[in-house]
């Protein structure tokens, strides 16, 4: 072997070796942290990094990562100033789909030269905010039955307003009993009321159909004092008859009418959005039951809302109804006044264009 050969390898080799020096990690730039939930590791969220502060989440992140089984994440990224935030959809053991989601608290992040360290932060269950702290010694306890059996995974919804009508917001999610029919729900001290619901597909939310069990608590309101996991008296359901259901959507919130409006329930991409119930209020503040409902869109997104009269209304969206705003849900309203409104003649035919609707986080 001769002196050029060798030296001419070792260059080649030197250039290779430079070459790989500067790929390396040491020479990458980004950000890598941890996401937790009540400050354990959050394995396999999603961290989404934007460009800005856009509280319009149908704005595209600039880069997407996932964690760990440990939590952690590292994400590679130009130099420049970035928003994080984690999410989470995930299925709890109840059956209940649930929403974490936070921003970083560091918020915004620089990244110069390296790997910038984002501080651990926790997600947080979205469209739990503000609720009264349950204490785990208080609350109620029961067993929900059919005709003297118990029923496997009916839903439980609590109240706290009696005369809500017990189809509008509640104290909290729907809490799902067990296989044999029993419950124990923790609640802060109060006064409550109670509706069971099993319907035949399973789902937690919706219009009940005919052959879906139903009541509500003959006890309520039911109060609860501070220490006491109050027993309650066997929860007898009834089956929805199949001649009522007809009879009320003849008569009530689906009744067509020669007054009415249409349009199409999209999406932020103007996709259409299908299983989207449109309301109609008379309060701007649209809360509690609505006096006009839609029947569900199809697939292509469109609705036909029937009015009883001419007037202003106010105008809503939602994936379901009877109960709280569940994350995971679609919303929105109309937007073609800025507070939601729209005035109606009696006997009109007229086209809202489209309702937008986002995912409830």
């Amino acid at each position: 072997m001769n002196n050029t050969y060798i030296k001419y390898t070792c260059l080649v080799l030197l250039l290779l070796g430079y070459l790989l020096s500067a790929c390396t990690p040491e020479n990458e730039s980004g950000l890598s942290g941890q996401l937790l939930f009540q400050d354990q590791p959050l394995a396999s969220a999603q961290l989404e990094i934007y460009l800005k502060a856009d509280k319009d989440r149908s704005v595209q992140p600039f880069a997407i990562t996932t964690t760990d089984a440990e939590g952690r994440y590292q994400a590679s990224l130009p130099e420049g100033s970035y928003f994080v935030i984690g999410k989470k959809r995930e299925t709890t053991d109840d059956g209940r789909t649930r929403m974490l989601m936070a921003e970083s608290p560091a918020n915004p992040h620089q990244v110069v030269d390296g790997i910038a360290s984002v501080a651990s932060f926790n997600l947080r269950e979205m469209g739990r905010e503000g609720l009264p702290v349950a204490d785990d010694q208080t609350g109620v306890s029961g067993l929900i039955t059919y005709q003297g059996e118990p029923v496997s995974r009916a839903f439980i919804y609590i109240y706290t307003e009696n005369d809500a009508g017990l189809t509008g917001p509640s104290y909290g999610e729907a809490v799902q009993a067990d296989k044999e029919g029993h419950f124990t729900i923790n609640l802060p001290v109060g006064r409550y009321s109670l509706v069971a619901r099993k319907r035949a597909d399973g789902s937690r939310s919706g219009a009940l159909a005919p052959g879906d069990l139903n009541a509500t608590y003959p006890g309520n309101p039911v109060e609860i004092s501070s220490g006491e996991i109050l027993a309650l008296n066997d929860f007898a359901l009834t089956k929805v008859d199949a001649e009522q259901h007809a009879q009320r959507l003849a008569d009530g919130v689906f009744t067509k009418t020669e007054t009415l409006l249409r349009g199409q329930v999209v999406d932020a991409d103007d996709l259409p959005v299908s299983d989207v119930y449109v309301f109609a209020y008379l309060d701007s503040r649209m809360v509690g039951k609505p006096v006009h409902m839609s029947v569900p869109t199809g697939a292509d997104g469109d609705f036909s809302l029937f009015l009883s009269d001419g007037g202003t209304y106010y105008i809503g969206a939602r994936s379901a109804f009877g109960g709280p705003l569940e994350p995971g849900e679609w919303v929105g309203t109309f937007d073609g006044q800025a507070d939601h409104s729209v005035t109606v003649t009696r006997g009109a035919n007229d086209d809202l264009g489209s309702i937008i609707v986002k995912e409830f986080w």
